[in-house]
């Protein structure tokens, strides 16, 4: 039963590797020495699956002792390798690849351990000075209240040092254990911690908090891009990406992540619109799905509004703000050191949400044709731009809102979309333009496969006697 109760829980590979432990602990040298703590026993108490082992251990280089003991213990030690240690910092990390426990194999299981310690920070930089600590003091150099909670792998008890943890997960509440300038000096990436730990769980950020937040929001300059980036893609894909957003804006932290959007904040609309395009934008982003490359688009769909608004005969325009949008948003996350590949899609995706506007409110008005045009130009990023595309035209005035146009088009699609949108091969090629018409390389070879595939979209079973008559034809009419 207990095997079966395991493969039930998501997270059943953490739990079976935290009970082998806890059964090694119990009759050693480490009993009541060694702590479970961090993600793990905020998660289990939270009744969520728990995951990320973390683990402390009350003795001096207690997190290389203990990791070092345990790996020799279960025969899975190796020099150098399993474990690894960090002796600046006390730390050891090791794997248990090769080990089953009630049925579960652990192979793909990490553990990182530590002593208790206290941290001692720098100005500038964000690697500590350790020095070993009691379990009070461990707690305390921790960002959270609900992150200080340890539990003892001896006798299963979750403590409380702070007195702060337990009740603060009870109510919801994100605070830090000390003064929160303190916790955000030592670490200033702990301030978008808090905020994705919000919206994360519907937690409350605390008036003196936010305060704190704001206070502080210019640290965050000293925390590379790659640290930020990360938080932020895992604030958007959370429930509630468009509070995320809200409180980077209001805290100030936006201006270091992406101050372009604060741009958008009061920026007044057209009809087509009953919010500034700030509000508008963080609607999008609710009702996009939750994926990264999708949200992303959703947050800078609309970034390039604040370079071209016009205002016209009093009625208020953003022309090719699509394109002047895809060009801001690249610029913000090669910034924050996205890869290029996400980039790109970011990009593309942006450039084209408005590519549908004239397809009418059912979608009935673009012709098959076009809509096999639009798969061949985004190709996998398809899905993705017809899901922000429809997130926005659900986010309009009341009176502009198209809700069955997306819908009804990813229907016409699965009739009269080409059969394999994103390996287009038409029927002929250059060389065979070359060898029918006897001519050279050059640009009336590519003017011609264009009319070719102009003609493949039109009906995708053309053939190649048929785009032969279509070169022949052209051809003559161009001489």
């Amino acid at each position: 039963m207990i095997g079966l109760r395991y493969l039930l829980k998501e997270g059943a590979k953490e739990q079976a590797a935290v009970e082998l432990i806890s059964s090694l602990v119990k009759d050693s040298p480490f009993k009541g020495k060694v702590f479970l703590t961090g993600g793990y026993v905020r998660d289990e108490f939270l009744g969520l699956d728990p995951k990320d082992i973390d683990i402390v251990v009350e003795l001096p280089e207690g997190g290389i002792k203990f990791a070092t003991w345990i790996t020799k213990k279960l025969g899975i030690y190796r020099s150098g390798t399993n474990p690894v240690i960090f002796p600046r910092f006390g730390t050891a990390k090791f794997n248990l690849r090769g080990i089953t426990h009630n049925g579960q194999d652990l192979s793909t299981i990490d553990i990182e351990t530590v002593m208790t310690r206290k941290e001692k920070y720098t100005q500038g930089s964000r690697k500590p000075d350790v020095s070993p600590g009691t379990l009070a003091q461990d707690a305390e150099r921790r960002d959270f209240t609900f992150n200080t909670l340890m539990k003892d792998l001896t006798t299963g008890e979750v403590i409380d040092l702070t007195g702060m943890g337990k009740a603060d997960l009870k109510k919801g509440i994100v605070r830090t254990p000390l003064n929160p300038d303190i916790i955000f000096a030592e670490d200033p990436l702990r301030m978008l911690r808090a905020i994705r730990f919000t919206v994360k769980y519907g937690w409350k950020l605390p008036f003196f908090m936010i305060k704190a937040l704001k206070n502080n929001a210019h640290l965050l300059n000293d925390i590379s891009s790659e640290r930020i980036q990360d938080e932020l893609n895992k604030m958007l894909v959370t429930k509630s990406p468009d509070t995320a957003i809200r409180l980077l804006q209001i805290t100030g932290l936006s201006k270091i992540v992406a101050p372009e959007l604060d741009k958008l904040v009061g920026l007044q609309q057209n009809k087509y619109h009953k919010w500034d395009a700030m509000k508008h934008t963080l609607e999008v982003l609710k009702n996009t799905p939750p994926i990264l490359i999708a949200r992303l688009a959703a947050l800078f769909h609309d970034v390039g509004k604040y370079k071209t608004k016009n205002v016209v005969d009093n009625e208020v325009h953003f022309y090719e703000h699509e394109d002047i949008g895809a060009e801001v948003a690249r610029d913000i996350m090669k910034r924050l050191k996205y890869p290029n590949d996400l980039v790109d899609a970011v990009y593309t995706i942006i450039k084209n949400h408005m590519r549908l506007k004239g397809a009418g409110v059912e979608g009935d008005v673009v012709s098959d044709k076009a809509l096999r045009r639009l798969q061949a130009d985004l190709g996998d990023h398809l899905e993705s731009t017809l899901d922000v595309i429809h997130s926005d035209n659900i986010s309009h005035a009341d009176m502009h809102v198209m809700p069955q146009q997306i819908p009804n088009i990813r229907s016409r699609l699965k009739t009269v979309g080409l059969p394999k949108p994103q390996h287009i091969t038409l029927p002929i090629d250059g060389n065979d333009v070359m060898q029918t018409l006897g001519v050279k390389p050059g640009k009336i070879v590519g003017d011609l496969l264009k009319f070719v595939e102009d003609a493949y979209f039109e009906n995708p079973k053309l053939t190649r006697l048929d785009a032969l008559k279509i070169v022949k034809d052209r051809y003559k009419e161009m001489k």
